[in-house]
């Protein structure tokens, strides 16, 4: 089975059109909870800045640990008009956009979240011993890091599958019905996962290395997903990306907001951060292929199998 080519379900242009608009509805639909509290709580007395004084409270004026949960509840409401688009449009079982088996591989997951874990780890150890200055410890209270611990561990799961089931499954099945080869399926699949980040405060070190990093990324976890014939090890390794540097970095002009992280880092380097994303990325994409070959995207096999199948319904 490839997961790329679903035959499961209908999956016309019609249902993706459909799909697409119930999806995009859930999305604004999970904005207006957020707005509403979070201008609630800046109006009222129940936004407790804890170590935060009112000079370095997050950009909308929210407690950071505040803001983070409100944040991430989004992906709660964009999960669920995924999950609703694909079981009641497509007429297919959610698990399709993560893998085309019956069951979840769990030892993949962990596999693609223990190793990225690991290489970024080592990666950023490297640079802060190249770098020592860039990197201090965080003057937070611990009760606070132990909160932000927790809400890490629990959202920025949701938040990155959330992103690995839409832009890796959703979309990638969408666009592979008339993209087949794995290269340009990753460079547009990865590219509008990519750009989409670009609102992001980082671009502010460097729209173009910034932006080049958010791209980067994608097509490798595109690609990834592509020859291994599921989203399994982008849903590990996204995880340990965004739970990593949730709980060990922040830094100015961040997505997260000054979240009470173990270290602060300064002094960014776009290039020297591009250039060991690039070393990050390589590593997992050597060690992904090399230990889950996957099945050839589009084989002439299964392509021929599906041709078949198709004229015999005729």
């Amino acid at each position: 089975m490839n997961f790329l080519n679903m035959q499961e379900g209908k999956n016309s242009w019609k249902q993706y059109v459909s799909s697409f608009i119930v999806i995009i509805f859930f999305i604004f639909i999970a904005g207006i909870p957020y707005a509403i509290i979070g201008e609630m709580l800046v109006q009222s007395d129940c936004n407790p800045n804890s170590y935060y004084d009112d000079e370095i409270v997050d950009f909308v004026g929210l407690n950071p640990l505040v803001n983070f949960t409100l944040m991430n509840s989004v992906f709660v409401f964009w999960l669920l008009g995924v999950y609703i688009a694909i079981r009641f449009i497509h007429k297919r079982k959610f698990i399709t956009l993560i893998t085309p088996n019956r069951k979840i591989d769990w030892k993949k997951i962990s596999f693609g979240f223990i190793t990225f874990f690991l290489i970024l780890s080592m990666t950023l150890f490297i640079d802060a011993l190249l770098n020592p200055g860039d990197y201090s410890l965080n003057s937070i209270h611990f009760s606070d890091f132990l909160m932000l611990f927790v809400l890490v561990l629990i959202l920025t799961p949701i938040q990155t599958t959330c992103e690995e089931v839409f832009f890796r499954g959703y979309l990638m099945q969408l666009i592979g019905k008339w993209v087949r080869n794995p290269i340009i399926l990753s460079l547009i699949a990865g590219a509008i996962f990519g750009s989409l980040h670009f609102e992001n405060p980082e671009m502010k070190y460097s729209p173009i290395l910034v932006g080049a990093d958010y791209l980067l990324t994608g097509f490798v976890w595109c690609y990834i997903s592509a020859k291994t014939n599921s989203i399994e090890l982008s849903i590990g390794a996204h995880a340990a990306n965004n739970m990593l540097l949730g709980w060990f970095l922040t830094m100015d002009d961040s997505v997260m907001g000054n979240i009470p992280s173990l270290f602060v880092v300064k002094d960014i380097d776009p290039l020297t951060t591009l250039m060991w994303t690039a070393v990050s990325l390589g590593i997992f994409l050597y060690i992904s292929l090399k230990k889950y070959k996957g099945t050839a995207f589009y084989n002439s096999k299964s392509l021929q199998s599906v041709t078949n199948n198709n004229e015999e319904s005729c």
